[in-house]
């Protein structure tokens, strides 16, 4: 399997050869709720839904979802997750969270630092003059979504900021990991892993997510050159 490299493939067909020690899976998957996709139908039943996830056991597997998906259909097939968080943003949809479920890994929120909130208190206050760049990362995350009028929006559907995949590659990545996404989309989890020095892989069956990932790697790749 080459590495640094986008497949016009299902995921089911690929993911035996992986090495499930070097193998950290990000993911997004199709959230099973009619989505008219061109190649994929996105509505299946329960079973059939639940199934999808079962060959990812063995695997450092992390997933972004509503939680009550994770635990109903993701859940039986991995276990329970180590850790959760929550990513909420907003928008004008219903909904504005969704859970990162990190199953057999477990992410150390101390490789990510952020601004401390209370700028009046004296402890704080001397841990920055100390030379501290900030607290650790806390398990919920107020990251905006990638908006039509959004820089790094592509010409795709349901797009994952790159923010929230830098930060589950940071708190949970091992040095020399091949980071994969076996349902790519817009390329997010390869153009970030590229950008923090990972190799990469992804798999879709969509030719568009195909053709709008490997655009959105090329122009990384000249870029960073």
């Amino acid at each position: 399997m080459q590495k640094n490299k986008i497949y016009l493939k299902d995921y089911r067909d690929i993911i035996k050869d992986l090495d499930k020690e070097k193998t950290l899976i990000i993911t997004d998957p199709p959230y099973n709720v009619g989505w008219k996709y061109k190649t994929y139908k996105d509505k299946v039943s329960e079973e059939e839904y639940r199934e999808m996830f079962k060959c990812f056991k063995g695997f450092r597997f992390v997933v972004i979802h509503y939680i009550e998906d994770i635990i109903n259909y993701i859940v039986p097939n991995l276990g329970v997750p180590s850790r959760v968080v929550q990513w909420i943003y907003n928008s004008q949809m219903a909904r504005q969270s969704r859970s990162i479920a990190f199953f057999n890994c477990t992410p150390d929120f101390s490789k990510v630092k952020q601004p401390y909130k209370n700028l009046t208190d004296k402890r704080i206050l001397q841990k920055i003059l100390n030379g501290s760049e900030g607290c650790n990362l806390y398990d919920w995350w107020n990251i905006d979504i990638v908006k039509n009028v959004s820089k790094e929006k592509e010409d795709y559907y349901n797009q994952i900021p790159e923010k929230v995949i830098g930060n589950i590659i940071k708190i949970v990545a091992n040095d020399g990991d091949l980071i994969y996404d076996p349902f790519l989309g817009s390329g997010t989890t390869a153009a970030v892993a590229y950008k923090l020095g990972y190799d990469y892989i992804g798999t879709d069956i969509c030719e568009k997510a195909i053709d709008v990932s490997t655009n959105r790697l090329n122009k990384i790749c000249n870029t960073l050159i």
